[in-house]
């Protein structure tokens, strides 16, 4: 009875210390050795008794029997049967204790170094970096967009003050899929080297200190992966919550840092102003949910429009937004004046600051001169295309007249294929417009009482807007057919929330597109389709199909991206993408008293324009068989000719 709880503690005692780690284990392995040596030290010593081989005293036999453990290369000296005995049981242990167990000691305690490196749970020591916290669909499109916009993150560092970017990615438990996904997507432009990866979450404080939150000079917090409609709400509780965290932990640093510019993605954005109340530093917030909705709203109203979006929402292709601050010898200055001799770039505006609130003026009043807290707004191919300006007397451009008024649009019929959470701020959206009705019909799987509820919820009152709701799975080929879509004007096919991952989602959109074709390639009165997307990879396979698209998480990476790298341009994209005031649309040529056959280049465009009080764009030119100069062109060269055809439309930014 007395024996078995000292065997017990025995083996506690062991157990603790081989499971305390690799000193411990090395501990464990020496006390064996040290046993061992001891013991075949003293038989060694007893061994040799009387032979030439004899040791002095027992502890030489010890250190003999240590060198057997150690080396075992002295099996052929030992002399007499008995000392060979246990020279050779002395050898076989040493080729255990140290071949052995040492060897794999020191190999198991590297390898778990290495595994808690990939783990990511050491902090870094950084300063002026990039933190993304949080991993979603949207996560490898920000890192490659950071890594491959050299100029933009140029002059970002240049303003913070930083050599070179280091981005920090907090991923709640950083596996090795995660390097490779990034790797893989983001192809040759991948740099292992700009990219750290470390373990945890936005919501605990010694996480966050984990990625040196405090001395980073941009904090980005997307919102976690769509799935249901509570997962919504946990993601935006969590970012309230993270961005509370980072604010009170400023508000008690010793160090008194400048305070990062905070990112933030949300769901709802009735939280908005939640959010901005709980951080003292810059913050600019996406509503990513109101963003979506906006644009599927314009892209049913605006035939290729999607087109517009896409060139302005990517790096690298094509005409997009800059900001660019007002130099010393524009202030006063006339802001239509500067406007007009831009030789390369479309100059649509300014932003200005006040009381930690950045404001957009996007087509200025006629009268509007340059102060010292404006940034200029414009569309360009290149940041320096600002500094390309036409100095040459000019006749200047006309003062404004009155704005072209807004025509009544015939009531649309839209039908929704799919239910997306985005739903009621799309039916508002929709109901916002007065110019025009919509006539809704909603095919979904998602029960009728549960959309309702979120309709409800949401505190949407559509008055204008009628809302039928269909319960069908509209992947079924009969069952699509009887909701008549030729009898439509437009289709949409949303990304579905009862799915279980982007994959099935897309998969799902595919679908529907596929047997729309199908079932409209008899119909002669064929209605728009337009797509929402989750993955690139499958943009290819509705090409040439005549359908637009919405790259999700494309569109909402890249505005995080660029609101983090200069915050400005936040407030001119909810400006911009939205149904208000100032919205870029087409415009009938025969508005401008042009006529079929009549030849304009774009810088009487742009005179024509002001007219109207709007800013020319750019040309859409209807698609015609072996024409090259058919689709969007936006900021074209100031005097090439275009000749006006049906269908031909000015893209304009109007007020």
């Amino acid at each position: 009875m007395v024996i078995r709880p000292f065997r017990n503690r025995v083996q506690n005692f062991l157990e603790a210390l081989l499971l305390s780690g690799t000193l411990g284990r090395l501990g464990v392995a020496a006390f064996v050795i040290a046993v061992v040596s001891f013991l075949m030290g003293l038989l060694g010593y007893l061994a040799a008794l009387g032979s030439e081989q004899a040791f002095s005293n027992p502890f030489e036999g010890v250190w003999w029997a240590f060198l057997r453990l150690s080396d075992p290369g002295y099996l052929g000296d030992d002399d007499g049967y008995l000392l060979r005995m246990v020279s050779t049981v002395v050898t076989v242990a040493g080729y255990v204790l140290f071949m052995g167990v040492l060897v794999a000691i020191l190999t198991q305690g590297l390898n778990e170094k290495i595994r808690r490196l990939e783990m990511g749970l050491t902090p870094i020591s950084a300063n002026k970096h990039v933190i993304l916290l949080g991993w979603n669909n949207r996560t490898p499109w920000m890192v490659g967009k950071f890594l491959i916009s050299e100029g933009r993150v140029g002059r970002f560092l240049r303003r913070v003050g930083a050599r070179r970017l280091k981005l920090v990615l907090l991923v709640e438990e950083v596996s090795p899929r995660h390097s490779l996904e990034l790797k893989n997507f983001i192809g040759p432009d991948w740099k292992s080297n700009r990219v750290v990866l470390r373990s945890g979450t936005p919501l605990r404080l010694d996480h966050l200190m984990r990625v040196d939150y405090l001395r980073s000079s941009a904090i980005l917090l997307p919102a976690l992966d769509r799935s249901s409609e509570d997962a919504v709400s946990r993601s935006d509780d969590a970012t309230v919550k993270a961005v509370l965290s980072i604010d009170h932990s400023l508000r008690l640093s010793e160090e008194k840092l400048p305070p990062p510019l905070l990112v933030a993605e949300l769901y709802d954005a009735r939280k908005i102003t939640t959010v901005l109340q709980c951080y003292q530093g810059p913050i600019e917030v996406v509503a990513s949910d109101e963003v979506i909705s906006r644009m599927v709203a314009q892209m049913t109203r605006h035939p290729y429009i999607s087109d517009i979006y896409r060139e302005l929402l990517s790096m690298g292709a094509g005409n997009e937004l800059y900001i660019r601050d007002v130099k010393p010898g524009q202030i006063g200055k006339s802001f239509w004046g500067f406007a007009q001799k831009a030789a390369s770039a479309l100059v649509i505006g300014v932003t200005r600051e006040s009381e930690r609130r950045i404001t957009p003026l996007l087509n200025p009043p006629a009268d509007y001169c340059f102060s010292r807290e404006d940034k200029i707004v414009y569309i360009a191919d290149h940041w320096g295309d600002l500094d390309t300006l036409n100095d040459a007397a000019i006749k200047p451009w006309p003062e404004p007249g009155e704005s072209l008024e807004k025509l009544k649009r015939d009531d649309e019929k839209l039908l929704v294929l799919g239910w997306s959470r985005r739903m009621p701020d799309l039916l508002e959206e929709y109901e916002s417009y007065l110019n025009q009705r919509f006539d809704i019909t909603i095919a979904s799987r998602m029960p009728v009482e549960t959309r309702q509820q979120q309709i409800d919820a949401h505190g949407s009152t559509l008055q204008r807007t009628k809302v039928v709701h269909k319960l069908i799975d509209y992947t079924i080929p009969e069952n699509l057919a009887a909701l008549n879509p030729e009898s439509f004007d437009t289709v949409v096919c949303l990304s579905s929330e009862g799915s279980s991952s982007d994959e099935d989602a897309d998969a799902r959109t595919l679908v529907a597109h596929t047997i729309l074709q199908a079932q409209l390639a008899q119909s002669s009165r064929k209605p728009r389709v337009i797509l929402e997307l989750l993955d690139e990879l499958n943009v290819g396979l509705i090409s040439g199909s005549g359908c637009e698209y919405l790259l999700t998480p494309h569109v909402l990476g890249f505005m995080l991206v660029e609101v983090s790298l200069r915050r400005e341009l936040n407030a001119v994209f909810q400006e911009l993408f939205n149904s208000g005031d100032t919205e870029i649309t087409f415009r009938d040529f025969e508005r401008y008293g042009l006529a079929v056959g009549d030849s304009i280049a774009f810088h009487q465009v742009q005179r024509l324009s002001r007219d109207y009080n709007e800013i020319a764009l750019g040309i859409f030119k209807t698609a015609k068989a072996n024409q090259t100069t058919s689709g969007k062109h936006i900021n074209p060269d100031r005097n090439k000719m275009w000749t006006l055809e049906n269908n031909d439309k000015f893209i304009v930014l109007r007020r």
